[in-house]
């Protein structure tokens, strides 16, 4: 009897994974990562024949309980063509049509990066997307990077150069880099290389160091790196808008005087990415926005409007 039971757990833990597979157009390994258990092991507990599907079935009642979570859990609002948003995709627009080179620079958490991913949603065939981290801010980093966006295989840094100029040059495609303040003076050379031998724009986004590096000191060693920038905007939290912050939570018809605050919170170092973290966590702990709950919130959080 307890083995039936058992079978019909294992069946049900089953069908629950196909459904799940077949909703989410997702491939078998990556399924597999998400439960913690190898390829071959789902790939067995899946034909029925794998010999302890014991110690697999609670992963998978533990997976669907926390995607059930995640499903009812306050969320972030989606992507808004706010005015800072909309600054960028404009800018990434220009570099893409114009192959120039443009910078977007200032404070951190207004946009940008939403802004990017936006762009490169409504363009996936012509927008290259690098994020720069402090470990991948060399000439060898950023070759890696470019080279696994255009699937290049060589491993030497001046052929993987060579390779994606040849790629890249009447291609129609626009080099976005997220995070560029952490690229050094000689890699922002080397990418404005790369940009005047293929043709394409490149839109360097990241905050105020990453200008100042291409605009120097008013060195004239820089005047050939600063004379390139076609396009910049400098962008900061006191840009924002309370439209912006009533476009961003319009699903959730806040009141007056929740928006205000939510614009204050945005104005601070925290940026919009502050006061949607402020809303989330406050609709998490409280279940109602309302503007005592939100300025409850943001003194927890160490943000003071």
């Amino acid at each position: 009897m307890g083995r039936q039971m058992k079978m019909i757990e294992q069946e049900q833990a089953i069908q629950k994974l196909l459904t799940y597979k077949e909703t989410t157009g997702k491939t078998q390994s990556e399924i597999a990562k998400e439960l913690d258990i190898s390829d071959p092991q789902l790939s067995q507990f899946l034909k029925g024949v794998y010999k302890s599907p014991h110690i697999i079935i609670p992963k998978i009642e533990q997976f669907f309980e926390l995607k059930a979570q995640k499903e009812i859990a306050p969320k972030a609002p989606e992507y808004k063509q706010t005015s800072i948003s909309s600054k960028v995709y404009k800018l990434i627009e220009y570099c893409h049509i114009q192959g120039k080179i443009a910078v977007a620079y200032g404070d951190a958490g207004v946009g940008k990066t939403m802004a990017i991913k936006q762009y490169a949603k409504k363009h996936p065939e012509g927008a290259i997307v690098i994020t720069v981290s402090p470990c991948f801010a060399s000439i060898t980093g950023v070759n890696e990077l470019i080279a696994e966006q255009l699937r290049i295989r060589e491993k030497i840094a001046r052929k993987i150069y060579s390779e994606a100029v040849a790629k890249l040059k009447r291609s129609n495609k626009v080099l976005i880099i997220d995070e560029a303040q952490h690229l050094t003076v000689r890699v922002i050379n080397h990418l404005r290389c790369m940009s005047d031998e293929s043709g394409i724009g490149i839109a360097f986004i990241g905050n105020d160091e990453i200008y100042l590096k291409m605009r120097g000191s008013g060195q004239a060693s820089y005047a050939q790196l600063y004379s390139r920038i076609a396009y910049k905007e400098h962008i900061t939290t006191n840009s924002i808008t309370k439209e912006d912050i009533a476009l961003l939570f319009e699903e959730n018809e806040l009141e007056e005087n929740v928006i205000e605050l939510l614009l204050a919170i945005s104005r601070t170092n925290y940026g919009v990415r502050g006061a949607v973290n402020v809303f989330v966590n406050t609709a998490a702990v409280f279940g109602q926005i309302n503007n005592k709950n939100i300025a409850e919130m943001a003194i927890e959080m160490n943000i003071r409007p």
